[in-house]
């Protein structure tokens, strides 16, 4: 139990009176501000709504349909995307890590045509020469993907699984400078 790992015991928890609860127990009350009926608790709807337009299912496919709309791109960044870049520090460079508005987020630059995902400069122009795209599977629903585009530009992104769709959550590693 992640209590006792925390130094907790089970007769510490405060959510005592809820182990072992019956299956017929009821759940919380909904936040306030929130709606739901008797056979859609209101944390379903969202869920419900995302997995029903997320464009597809399969991260391969959804990763093409992210690329290639920018209305889906807009729907699917998380609302703070985490960007890691590179910074001056005198003579030195060094990692820093923000948070981005994703409203605000522009550094995915991939495009996606019919064949294959292509390199979008700063001006908008897609580079007509596909490059490959390297796609990891990782722990806990999430998707690493990452590019190199000549001999030393690129980008990364990690992509998570969330209320039944992909969204866009971080850049995890800083561009060449």
């Amino acid at each position: 139990m992640a209590l006792a790992a925390c130094g907790a015991s089970q007769s510490d928890s405060p959510f005592k009176e809820l182990e072992g609860a019956s299956q017929n127990a009821v759940a919380a009350a909904p936040p306030v501000g929130a709606t739901a009926t008797a056979s859609t608790p209101a944390a379903a709807a969202p869920a419900a709504t995302a997995a029903a337009a997320c464009p597809a299912q399969g991260f391969d496919d959804f990763l093409k349909a992210y690329a290639g709309d920018a209305q889906t791109k807009t729907r699917f960044t998380l609302p703070t995307v985490k960007v890691v870049d590179l910074v001056d520090v005198g003579e030195d460079t060094q990692q820093r890590t923000e948070q981005v508005p994703g409203k605000d987020y522009t550094g995915f630059n991939l495009a996606y045509r019919d064949d294959g995902f292509h390199v979008v400069d700063s001006a908008g122009a897609v580079d007509p020469k596909p490059v490959a795209v390297e796609v990891k599977a990782e722990a806990a629903e999430a998707y690493f993907v990452r590019y190199q585009y000549g001999m030393s530009e690129g980008n990364s992104y990690r992509f998570v699984r969330r209320d039944g769709c992909w969204f866009l959550a971080e850049d995890p590693e800083p561009s060449a400078p």
